[in-house]
């Protein structure tokens, strides 16, 4: 490689180098997301430890107690997002609903299907540590393409307008006209 490649590829790399601000912001999310998987995931070992400490009815009360206070915080949440206009927030109230649920179809899940109300439990949060990794991968990913775009000028060269259809002046509308008429006479 001679000097000008070398220049030019380093260059590149320092284009596409997210600066310190957005990357920051896009930690701040992916940590938001990550720290909500370790709740959830401390959420299901506590089930876990009160299923082999409690009776089975005060852990049907305590389930649906946690079941309500997800549901309580995802209805906030949506209803936070409505007044900011803000999709990201109104993704996680609608996990949280989705946690509610879950919450409250544990033990009719277990007895119905007649599962282990441990492994069930783990899988849960396995499941849902799961999803929240792939979220956090998914918006780095986009946060970074994103960052990338708003460098190219591309989308402003290309972009697609509808074109201009030119509507006929009145001048060649009277030109037009006697045309017609000048035929009308010939026929005559």
């Amino acid at each position: 490689m001679n000097l000008k490649e070398k220049r030019l590829t380093k260059e590149g790399k320092k284009k596409r180098k997210i600066p310190k601000e957005i990357s920051q912001e896009i930690l701040k999310k992916i940590f938001k997301n990550l720290l909500i998987a370790v709740g959830i995931t401390l959420y299901f070992i506590i089930l876990n430890l009160a299923y082999s400490a409690m009776k089975p009815e005060r852990l049907v009360e305590d389930i649906k107690v946690f079941a309500g206070v997800f549901l309580i915080v995802g209805i906030v949440l949506l209803e936070r997002a409505y007044k900011k206009d803000n999709d990201s927030i109104a993704i996680t109230g609608v996990e949280f609903l989705f946690l509610s649920l879950h919450s409250l179809s544990i033990m009719h899940i277990i007895s119905l299907f007649h599962y282990d109300f441990k492994l069930y439990l783990l899988t849960s949060s396995y499941i849902l540590s799961i999803y929240y990794v792939l979220k956090a991968i998914i918006l780095y990913t986009k946060g970074r393409k994103e960052y990338l775009n708003s460098l190219s000028d591309i989308s402003e060269i290309v972009k697609k307008e509808d074109p201009i259809k030119k509507e006929a002046t009145k001048k060649e509308q009277t030109s037009q006209t006697k045309k017609s008429e000048k035929r009308g006479k010939k026929n005559d």
